[in-house]
Formats: structure tokens, sequence, C-alpha cells
């Protein structure tokens, strides 16, 4: 078995396994293939190919992201191999994938499963020198529930800033010159959190905004930074989702120093009013299982668990 890049004669055929998306017809298929990096972000040039006799087998995907981010789609095969063939080609086309990525100059190479790691599919990517990484959990929350439930609990904390600005918090939007400010603050974030923490080092802060930046579309009015006493204390940072009417809360963060101070309640706020005043219907996010004081903020102020998902990203080389 041949496990190399697909070729341009290869690459509808790799296509058609590792997106079933396609329309039917060969001539459009070839045009959604070459619109795909402007309308997806999904250049389908960058799949290895397992080839047996010549003929494509088994595909991998891989996308790479701004902020030397790239994810690994677990890779599709073919009907006709064997349980062993088929577990073999799945591993040496995600190695193979992976070492593509590294060579781009990916420094953060992950992929998000349905399954756990005990079962076949994650085996394949543990294998392959994969680590698991975390479950996230991805939790969504009606706008209209948001300001319901303020109505019903004026007690606890209220999902949209209905009481106007909170005291001791100014902030501000996201302009280009607050751009190193918002990194530095994010990298001040992960200081003692439970968000990924694995993750931690793996990037330069500027690397880590721009993937975030590069999540859904880039919306300004939705990244506000906090301040307590002139201070970069937090920041909360809101895209809209692409193919969707809804916004993504993409990453939100306190610096350590500046924790148990309500300053979270009043970031989750400003996500929930940015997207209302967006008018769009739906707040979504994903959080690791493992971050128990998000969680509880989060559900707190309503949102809903939709789905669940397993990280597992590839760590640098040992040295």
């Amino acid at each position: 078995m041949d496990i190399r890049r697909v070729t341009e004669p290869e690459l509808l055929a790799a296509s058609r396994l590792t997106f079933a998306g396609l329309p039917a017809s060969q001539r459009a298929a070839r045009r959604f293939i070459a619109a795909a990096p402007a309308n997806l972000g999904i250049d389908f040039s960058r799949q290895i190919v397992a080839l047996q006799n010549d003929l494509v087998c088994g595909a991998c995907l891989y996308v790479l992201t701004p902020g030397r981010g790239a994810t690994v789609l677990s890779p599709a095969l073919a009907g006709g191999l064997d349980d062993q063939s088929t577990r073999a080609a799945r591993r040496l086309m995600i190695a193979q994938a992976a070492a593509d990525c590294r060579e781009a100059g990916a420094l953060l190479i992950q992929t998000l499963l349905e399954e756990s790691p005990d079962k076949p599919d994650a085996r394949d990517f543990l294998e392959s020198r994969f680590e698991f990484l975390a479950l996230l959990e991805y939790l969504e929350l009606p706008i209209a529930a948001a300001s319901s439930a303020a109505a019903s609990d004026p007690s606890g904390p209220r999902p949209g800033p209905r009481r106007g600005p909170v005291p001791g918090w100014p902030h501000e939007t996201w302009r280009p010159e607050l751009d190193a400010q918002f990194a530095a603050l994010l990298e001040q974030t992960y200081r003692q959190s439970r968000d990924c923490p694995a993750l931690d080092g793996l990037r330069q802060a500027a690397d880590v905004l721009a993937g975030h930046r590069a999540t859904g579309t880039f919306t300004p009015q939705g990244w506000t930074i906090a301040y307590c006493q002139g201070v970069a204390a937090g920041l909360v940072l809101v895209n809209r989702m692409l193919g969707r009417q809804a916004c993504e809360l993409v990453y939100m963060g306190v610096a350590a120093e500046y924790r148990r101070r309500g300053l979270g309640d009043w970031l989750l706020e400003r996500a929930i009013e940015t997207t209302r005043r967006l008018g769009l219907p739906v707040l979504s996010l994903a959080v690791d299982a493992n971050n128990e004081p998000a969680k509880a903020l989060y559900l707190k102020a309503g949102f809903k668990k939709t789905a669940e998902r397993y990280a597992y990203h590839l760590p640098p080389a040992r040295r």
C-alpha cells in the first residue's frame, strides 16, 4: 500500500471520501473543490491518500489554520479492505498528515473525535503519537432565555448587562493598537488555568490570538478587554460563527490576581450582550470538562450542553 500526498488526478476520488457533501456531478464537484479554500477555509490538496493497485482506497484531510495551528481529520477508507489493512492505512495516513502539518510550521496539531481514548478510531491517533488533551463540552445559550433567566432570578448573575456598566470594570473593545495588549493579557490568563493546561506554552500568545481571530468571522466589537485600576485584568473574545446565525464565545479569561472578584460574570454578560446587539439568537462555546469553575459560571447563566468531543493533540518532539 502506498501512502503519500494526493496528486491532481486523485484529488476528486480522495475528496469524495473525506467530504460527503461534494456534488454528484464531476464538473460541479471540481468547482466546489476549487472554491473551498475561500468558501470553507479547506484546501483539498492537503490530503494524504492510501493507494492500492494505483486506486485511492483511503484519504486523510488536514487543515492549516492561522497562528501555526492545524487539525487532522479522521481518515476515511473505502470498502474492501480487511480490518488489519484498514487500521494500518489509517495510522500511516495520520502519521504522514501530522508530519506534513509539522513541516508546514504548525505547532498545535490536533484532532476532535466523538470517540474516547479506549475506542478504535481514537487508538489510531494515539498509536500515531497523539495524546489525549481534553473532553470538550459544547454549550449553548438562547439569547431570549438569557433575558428570561435574569428576570426570574434577580439574585443570580445576570446573563446580559441590563444593570448598566459594572462599577470597577472599565473596558475597551479591540482596535489594532491594542493587539499587543490583548496578546500579553491572554498569556497572563493561562497562569493556573484549568482550560486545556497541556497547551500552555506550546505557542506564542500572538499565534494563539491569530488563531482566535480566524475562528468564525472576526468580530472586533465582540473583543473586550477589562481593566482594574488601569491594569488589564480580563478579556472576552466573541466572533460570529460561519454558516450559522449564532455567535461563539471563542475565549474568556481573567488574570490570576483578579479572579473571584466577579469579573468572569461581567465578561460573560458582555459576551451575551454582544450577541444580542448583533441580532443573533444563540451564543455557543466549548469548555474543558475539567474546568469546573468555568462550567459552573456558564451553567448558572443558563447554558445547556449540546454535544461533546474528545480532543487529542500531537505534542512537540521530545529532545
